[in-house]
């Protein structure tokens, strides 16, 4: 009698195997080599999990050593004297869970880029399994195998757990959440409807696609005709937990990310724009041969006259309710927004496969085999490597320059001056070196940039504020240029160095190099010496 491979085994083995797949996916791409600059929030998430971690093992000293003083003073003061230090933390703007998540790992592995972008590959192994999982429920062990592969290589996928983005563990919480929710649909078990409560409220904990998922669930009924469901207390307890584990932090902070909306309020204006842009995102991100697989899928699924199981309703719920919540919240056009919707996708994707591979046999089964993955591995096709660098080697050699406590003042975009801050702090026992920021310290706007001001009139009380004898370091990055990335300080600050050569010394040079393009002039490394 053959030996049965226990199922645990099965989930260890593919665990393993996505999390080496995820590896040699940002190894390729370069993630270990690069800075942190594939995207302009990167940075800032990179900071913000430092800031989390080491207020934690502040809390962890406070409670050694007695709880002597109050902990709200305490905590104001280091979150007060962080950023001073580190003026790149966005929590309050970005939920908080995805910063516990890189915390808890981070302590015992350390703080680093490698143990950062092993944490992504973890997560992004997470979200294959479950894929897997769900699938192997109903197919060969084969097309649940290969479609998580699929997964983890669609390159929009791939490219956002090669950067330091809550993108993937977003949808690692949105996909178990609306599973659990389709589970529940199918056995009503309270187990299940906790369990959805718990992942969404985490959900929407780390990013706010994650509320998208309270439109799903009453999808999901719909589309069953399970509004029998209401009447449960396991449906209710379900939605108190996600209200008192997510709605506090949700309302408080409502209006902290309106900075970086497209548009201040909800319009007609923005949705007309947003629905086709995702609908035509997501086809983009699948392919041509996936989505056709999808359009198969869904036919097969959903046609009428058969029961709808739960989890094939919720999964079509949760892609409907993200398009239409991204639709919808003005939050910018961006495809990392559609993530949390492709394993669902690729659910269907699947289903569509067997379908057609199911009617078919010998040789043609084959063909048609070869043809789906062929057409598949058209859509994995572009590879775009992750090559920002240049901000370390300026933040190295002025850490062995400087002394402690030391003030620099960075110039560049936000994702260059968000680079160097998190090197500085990966690099130093934190909070030591002072980093300001030329778009904050010379400059007045909102957080998406937009009201912007100069400090100083004239290019004289600039050079009064440098050479002052308050800032040590001046890291200039010349190279940016377009609208909305070079602004009036920049030019200022270009003039005063040049009109000053005595008190601007150049201590070091690195050519900055963006999305693999060398730039046209080196990111310069100055020291300031005061006027006398």
């Amino acid at each position: 009698m053959p030996k049965v491979t226990r199922p645990w085994v099965t989930s260890l083995v593919v665990l393993v195997l996505a999390f080496d797949l995820a590896f040699a996916w940002q190894w390729s791409m370069g993630a270990y080599r690069s800075e942190f600059g594939g995207h302009p929030d990167e940075p800032a998430h990179v900071v913000t999990g430092l800031f989390v971690r080491d207020a934690l093992v502040e809390v962890g000293h406070y409670a050694v050593t007695g709880f002597h003083g109050s902990p709200l003073r305490l905590g104001k003061e280091f979150a007060d004297r962080y950023y001073t230090h580190y003026p790149k933390i966005g929590l309050g703007v970005w939920p908080p869970f995805f910063y516990l998540v890189q915390s808890v790992w981070t302590l015992p592995f350390g703080a680093s880029r490698t143990a950062l972008f092993f944490l992504l590959a973890a997560l992004a192994a997470g979200l294959g399994l479950l894929l897997f999982r769900v699938l192997r429920e109903e197919f060969s062990i084969g097309l649940a195998g290969v479609s998580a592969a699929v997964l983890l290589s669609l390159p929009l996928v791939r490219s956002y757990y090669g950067m330091v983005m809550a993108e993937t563990l977003s949808a690692l919480l949105m996909f178990g959440a609306i599973l659990a929710f389709g589970r529940f649909l199918d056995r009503e078990r309270r187990a299940d409807a906790l369990w959805f409560g718990v992942l969404a409220t985490l959900a929407i904990l780390t990013k706010g696609t994650g509320l998208a998922l309270a439109l799903a669930a009453p999808l999901a009924l719909l589309f069953t005709r399970r509004l029998h469901l209401l009447k449960s207390r396991a449906l209710w307890s379900a939605l108190l937990i996600v209200v008192v584990g997510a709605g506090p932090w949700t309302w408080a902070t409502r209006n902290l990310g309106k900075g970086g909306w497209l548009q201040p309020n909800l319009s007609w204006s923005f949705t007309r724009e947003a629905l086709p842009y995702y609908v035509q995102k997501l086809g983009v991100s699948l392919g041509l041969m996936l989505i056709l697989l999808l359009a198969v899928g869904v036919l097969v699924k959903l046609r009428r006259g058969t029961p709808l199981p739960g989890r094939w309703a919720a999964a079509a719920s949760l892609i409907v309710a993200v398009l239409v919540f991204q639709s919808i919240a003005p939050v910018g056009l961006e495809a990392r927004h559609l993530i949390p919707i492709l394993p669902s996708a690729l659910m269907f994707a699947a289903a569509g496969f067997d379908f057609v591979a199911g009617r078919l046999t010998g040789w043609r089964k084959l063909a048609w085999a070869a043809v789906a993955l062929l057409g598949t591995a058209v859509a994995l096709l572009p590879f775009k490597t992750k090559d920002y660098s240049g901000f370390a080697e300026l933040a190295e050699v002025m850490l062995s320059d400087a002394s402690p406590g030391d003030v620099s003042l960075v110039s560049s975009d936000a994702t260059g001056e968000g680079m160097f801050i998190a090197d500085v702090a990966l690099r130093e026992r934190r909070p030591d070196h002072v980093i300001q920021r030329a778009s904050k310290s010379l400059a007045s706007s909102t957080w998406s940039g937009s009201g912007y001001f100069p400090a100083f009139s004239t290019d004289d009380a600039l050079f009064q504020f440098l050479a002052s004898g308050q800032i040590r370091y001046l890291i200039v990055d010349d190279a940016v240029t377009g609208e909305g990335r070079r602004r009036e300080h920049h030019d200022q600050i270009e003039r005063v160095v040049e009109q000053h050569p005595n008190q601007f010394q150049v201590v070091a040079e690195s050519a900055i190099w963006r999305g693999g393009e060398k730039q046209k002039v080196p990111a310069k490394l100055y020291k300031i010496y005061p006027k006398n």
